[in-house]
């Protein structure tokens, strides 16, 4: 992220906590601009710190959720959640754990993906994003649709922290072969096996042909995220 890294160029950063970190993608991305910090990553699922510490071995990762980070008060210079907003049962109670735990003066960067203004490849993926929240809501996993934006910047607003500077992000269109299709649509199906007894099984059983088709016909492409950056403020 060539902003990110223009923002903090003049800025020092040694220590910074990745909440729901997941296996660690976002650590990686982070590195880049913050190449000397020690980083930390809490996720609540143990299988997926186990593949991050592979990753990242010269990383710390402990399994624990953001609406209780077990850190004393003022431990990290900065925090950060990536992709994981629409996965938290408590967005407020997430953003002033990480508030509590980062030293006054330093820094919350937050990266969502949002679900409006898409163009018809990102829509693709804003709908077999919603196939697998549903699926996995109906399993009992927290997983909610995806916010606007608007509604980023007003969960983050609503926890009283002030927005340094705003900026989004996109990835390349990819066309996909037909084999690459095909493999999508197994995974949905795969996915919706899941909840077979489930009453709103033939409801999602339908969408799976008319994503395939959206697939052919616009492409895939990741929706828009926008990134976030918050200088911490503490009476």
């Amino acid at each position: 992220m060539e902003q990110l890294q223009q923002f903090f160029q003049d800025k020092t950063v040694h220590t910074l906590l990745d909440v729901g970190t997941g296996s660690g993608d976002f650590i990686t991305v982070l590195k880049k601009t913050f190449k000397d910090a020690k980083f930390t990553g809490i996720d609540p699922d143990k299988p997926s710190l186990e593949e991050a510490a592979k990753i990242h071995p010269d990383a710390k990762f402990r399994s624990m959720t953001g609406e209780r980070l077990d850190f004393p008060d003022s431990t990290f210079d900065a925090a950060s959640i990536s992709m994981a907003m629409h996965h938290l049962p408590d967005v407020q109670q997430t953003l002033n754990e990480m508030k509590r735990v980062v030293k006054p003066g330093g820094w919350l960067i937050i990266n969502e993906l949002f679900s409006d203004n898409l163009n018809p490849a990102q829509e693709v993926h804003k709908s077999m994003h919603h196939f697998r929240s549903t699926v996995d809501r109906l399993n009992g996993v927290c997983h909610n649709k995806t916010f606007s934006r608007a509604e980023i910047l007003e969960q983050i607003e609503k926890a009283g922290l002030e927005t340094c500077t705003t900026f989004n992000q996109n990835k390349a269109l990819v066309e996909p072969s037909p084999e690459e299709i095909a493999e999508r649509k197994d995974k949905l199906t795969e996915m919706l096996g899941q909840i077979k007894d489930k009453p709103e099984y033939h409801a999602l059983k339908k969408q799976i042909p008319e994503i395939e088709y959206a697939l052919q016909r616009h492409g895939f492409q990741m929706a828009t995220r926008v990134v976030v950056i918050v200088q911490v403020k503490k009476d």
